[in-house]
């Protein structure tokens, strides 16, 4: 005798249902560890879990998958930073291993951290030394696979200030220094670190014009390539 043949179809869980039922019934429960009872810390979690499914009027959902499980931060000076970096609230990071690169501090209680994969780069911000999220999220248009011998650069992100302005780029392993050139041909360096690299200029980067910026990039031959900061 076939007992599941009256069972509903199995079908994935309405993304709003979905969110709501994590935000408000599961995800609370997970940060409040009881030391008297190590088995009250994953009770409530699962009678949630039994409330989807009674919340389903009689249809099999997939309960929801935990954020952020696939970013880990690797070992390194930083890697404490980068891990704080990768579980801030709000943070949705592709799977791999993330690793610092550039700093760059605007005064004592804001600035910004680099942290890329071998594939991707992101920009923490910083409030006193402390990770409140990313900005701009992670493009999957300027990623490091994009990078080539005539154009070892690319832009990543740019947070356009009252008075000035901050770019983030990501760079090949062989360029070895970075300069942005402004529009009024004054010359930049950059800091430049792992493979991310960083600058405070007076120029905004314009959405509507790709030659606002420029790049002059040295590679560890000695050549020089310069070009536009986006293409």
């Amino acid at each position: 005798m076939n007992e599941t043949a009256d069972l509903p179809e199995q079908r994935p869980m309405p993304e709003g249902l979905r969110d709501r039922l994590w935000a408000e019934e599961i995800e609370p429960q997970l940060d409040k560890p009881d030391s008297g009872n190590r088995f009250r810390t994953w009770r409530a979690p699962l009678t949630a879990a039994a409330a989807v499914v009674a919340l389903a009027v009689g249809a099999v959902f997939a309960l929801p998958v935990l954020r952020g499980g696939g970013a880990t931060a690797a070992a390194g000076p930083d890697m404490q930073l980068v891990n704080d970096c990768i579980h801030a609230p709000y943070t949705e990071l592709p799977s791999g291993s993330w690793r610092a690169g550039v700093r760059l501090d605007l005064d004592a209680t804001h600035g910004f951290l680099m942290i890329r994969t071998d594939e991707y780069a992101a920009v923490c911000d910083l409030s006193n030394g402390h990770p409140t999220g990313t900005v701009g999220g992670v493009s999957t248009r300027h990623t490091y696979s994009n990078l080539t011998a005539t154009r070892p650069w690319d832009y990543n992100d740019s947070d356009n200030l009252t008075n000035e302005s901050v770019h983030f780029g990501i760079a090949a392993d062989n360029v070895v220094a970075v300069s942005l050139v402004g529009p009024d041909n004054s010359v930049t360096p950059t800091t430049l670190k792992n493979g991310t690299f960083a600058v405070r200029t007076k120029f905004a980067e314009d959405s509507n014009s790709y030659t606002s910026n420029r790049v002059k990039a040295t590679l560890d031959t000695g050549q020089v390539i310069e070009g536009p900061f986006r293409s």
